[in-house]
């Protein structure tokens, strides 16, 4: 007989009280800044560009810094979050390795909290087509599939409403 393998749950993460530096404020860093300090945790939000979320992030009560990546903030932070497309040879970010700050991306920040599982597509060319293709057969299919990542819903705006039973492509 088949035994279904009983889920995986996440490690223990937590960024109560934790300072963390977001780099990036599309849609990604955005969601990211918006869960960490869902989760307790201490946010700047640095861009290079005014964001058009800047005003209800700071509203929220993370701290948003327009203008280039200051080495001294990424290196002073217990946590740096990359949003996709936010170059990691930075200075800022190079700065905050250098410190021993642990420096991930914002797929993996959303990944720490998720409890259904993740099928992650990767390449050069096709993944908006694969992953569009992918969410609509699980979801005909009847399964409960979100697409996300550069495309629809960042990842970590979907960590709220996951389940053991959903499926994130």
């Amino acid at each position: 007989s088949h035994h279904a393998e009983a889920p995986v749950m996440p490690m223990a993460f937590s960024v109560t009280d934790r300072q963390v530096v977001v780099a990036g404020g599309g849609r990604s860093g955005v969601a990211a800044a918006e869960l960490l300090l869902a989760r307790g945790a201490r946010v700047t939000l640095s861009d290079t560009s005014d964001s058009v979320s800047a005003d209800r992030l700071r509203a929220q009560g993370v701290t948003v810094e327009v203008g280039p990546h200051r080495p001294a903030l990424f290196a002073g932070a217990d946590l740096v979050v990359l949003s996709p497309g936010v170059p990691a040879e930075q200075e800022a970010i190079a700065a905050a390795r250098r410190a021993g700050v642990l420096v991930i991306g914002e797929v993996e920040l959303a990944c720490r909290w998720l409890t259904g599982r993740v099928i992650a597509i990767t390449g050069t060319k096709g993944k908006s087509t694969t992953t569009t293709l992918t969410a609509r057969m699980l979801r005909e299919a009847g399964l409960d599939a979100t697409a996300g990542g550069n495309l629809g819903t960042a990842l970590s705006s979907q960590v709220a409403s996951t389940h053991p039973g959903s499926l994130h492509v």
